[in-house]
């Protein structure tokens, strides 16, 4: 189980560690007069065009500047986000600049304003209502705060991106699967793994249709817990690593590598390489195993997207030494790769620990030596605190979806359950609100009855009748508008509540008459018409008055013939 310094992405990883799953691709580029230095490395420009949202225009930068940020351009990208952002974009455009902008400041350890920028990102997609690039928004946040040392709030904003997830119906829809992915891969590193293998299960009928990077990113991420377990029953007191289950993160990796072999992930190809040669290392000959972590020692230039990678060639080489009988070398060495990685990645940390532990000592693994018992309550506390997260984060969830529930439970009772507009129960109450304001704004109180509908129901049966009031019902929720209360008062009768005065509200009544008449087909028998009262309120009035009032204009109508409109 991860620890609680990596319990979340380091958004500088494109593969393992940044939410969204884009894995990071090495720009290609021409050689240079002077040699780049060694720390990032150099092939492939922007997200492979299979991982490219098919509808995106050629000048879309989202996912490149994702990528670039991550490949040592950070300042350069920040300074064309800035001027994108400086021009109003569009909402998608906008929101992909936020979510790059974040990722470029955390690369550069700008953390405060890289947080402002994940919560400007996650409230843009509330206010524009993008659940699915708002649940991509809380796993970077996520990554943010445990980053900056607040595993307690991330934990909750971890909780409030599982509760958006039922938001994300179609796994067929690119943006989903993104979210999604970014999902599952915080909750796996958060160590929630049946949450995550829930997430992945439902990702699992589109898996061959996901983009490339994100099925990548999965066989990586799932390779690294499977090494940590391994490594970690070792310290839990079996004589050694778990060599099946280090065999399993080897074929997964393996995996990981064979998708990403037609696009340039130089960091799987280090990663697989980093993980077969520990797996030497434990259980294979010890020479062949430095000989092989020699070939991939390039993997400790990489910058913060390789370090759990580079924390197991650490492992690796202390073990591979010290089985080679060079004890003091892998003491050394092991001590200077501690010191190195110092408050990072706390549970592979842990195991190099461990390593140089053996090393250092003969005896030192031993179950009443003092180094080891040390050790053991340093993972034991690690544990708990990782529990005690584990236990906040399911907490909220439930919380979360109670209200949740509670609140779907409070729409169900206000709806009605034919036309799906408000009941007359949640309508009398809105009505009675409206009937109490203060003097000054008009509002105006529609009564709308159906001309002919109970013929209709005579001569066609109650099935037909019920899809009239539900054409009607759509016809008018249409017309009235989205700042208008609609509700079915009863039968075939239903209530308009809006702010507008007179001239206004006749206006109103018109359009919904002529849209209640035209919602059948021509020629159709089961056409009606309505009859509407309108009723306009200026000052505080009694409910039952307005409402009686409304009500003998709309009889009014009736008895001229229908298909009118009646002031009250």
């Amino acid at each position: 189980m991860p620890g609680p310094q990596d319990v979340l992405p380091s958004t500088a990883s494109a593969l393992r560690r940044d939410p969204t799953g884009t894995v990071r691709t090495e720009p290609r580029r021409a050689e240079p007069a002077t040699p780049d230095p060694p720390l990032r490395g150099a092939e492939g420009s922007g997200p492979p065009a299979e991982d490219r949202p098919p509808d995106d225009p050629e000048g879309f930068c989202g996912p490149e500047w994702v990528v670039r940020a991550q490949d040592g351009h950070a300042e350069e990208v920040l300074a064309e986000i800035d001027n994108v952002l400086c021009g109003n974009p569009e909402p998608m455009t906008r929101a992909w600049a936020l979510y790059a902008r974040a990722i470029a400041l955390s690369v550069l350890d700008d953390t405060g304003p890289a947080l402002a920028s994940a919560r400007a990102l996650c409230a843009l997609c509330h206010d524009l209502a993008l659940p699915a690039a708002g649940l991509r928004a809380r796993a970077l946040l996520v990554d943010l705060l445990r980053r900056d040392g607040r595993p307690e709030e991330a934990v909750v904003q971890l909780a409030h991106a599982v509760a958006m997830e039922p938001l994300l119906e179609d796994v067929h829809d690119r943006e989903v699967q993104l979210a999604l992915a970014a999902l599952a891969v915080a909750l796996r590193l958060s160590g929630v793994t049946a949450e995550a293998g829930r997430v992945e299960a439902r990702l699992a009928p589109v898996e061959p249709r996901l983009p490339r990077h994100l099925r990548v990113s999965r066989c990586s991420n799932l390779a690294f817990e499977q090494a940590n377990t391994a490594l970690a029953a070792h310290r839990a007191g079996a004589r050694e690593p778990d060599v099946a289950l280090l065999r399993l993160a080897v074929a997964e990796i393996g995996r990981a590598e064979q998708l990403a072999a037609e696009g340039s992930y130089g960091v799987v190809r280090d990663e697989a390489a980093v993980l077969r040669a520990l797996l030497d290392s434990v259980d294979g000959d010890p020479t062949e195993a430095l000989a092989a972590l020699c070939r991939c020692e390039h993997v400790l230039r990489r910058g913060a997207e390789a370090v759990p990678a580079q924390l197991f060639w650490a492992v690796g080489r202390v073990r591979a030494l010290r089985r080679a009988g060079r004890t003091e070398q892998a003491v050394q060495e092991g001590r200077l790769l501690l010191e190195t990685h110092r408050g990072r990645a706390e549970t592979t940390r842990l195991a190099l620990a461990h390593e140089v532990m053996q090393a250092e000592e003969e005896h030192a693994g031993t179950v009443l030596h003092g180094a080891r018992a040390y050790l053991e309550q340093a993972e034991e506390r690690l544990r708990r605190d990782v529990d005690l997260l584990i236990a906040l984060f399911q907490a909220r969830v439930d919380l979360l979806r109670a209200a949740e529930e509670r609140r779907s439970l409070a729409r169900a009772a206000s709806l009605d359950s034919l036309t799906g507009l408000m009941n007359r129960r949640a309508a009398g109450g809105a009505v009675a609100q409206a009937a109490a304001l203060a003097p000054g704004e008009p509002l105006a109180l529609l009564l709308v009855d159906l001309d002919g509908f109970g013929e209709i129901n005579d001569e066609h049966g109650h099935l037909a009748g019920d899809v009239v009031l539900q054409r009607v019902a759509c016809a008018l929720a249409a017309a009235a508008g989205p700042a208008r209360m609609v509700a079915r008062w009863g039968g075939d009768e239903f209530v308009v509540l809006v702010r507008a005065d007179t001239a206004q509200a006749v206006c109103l009544a018109e359009r919904v008459r002529d849209a209640i008449r035209d919602s059948a087909e021509p020629g159709a028998v089961d056409g009606v018409t309505s009859s509407v009262g309108v009723a306009v309120r200026t000052e505080p009035i009694d409910q039952d008055v307005w409402m009686q009032r409304a009500d003998v204009a709309m009889y009014a109508a009736k008895r001229s013939g229908g298909n009118a409109t009646v002031l009250g």
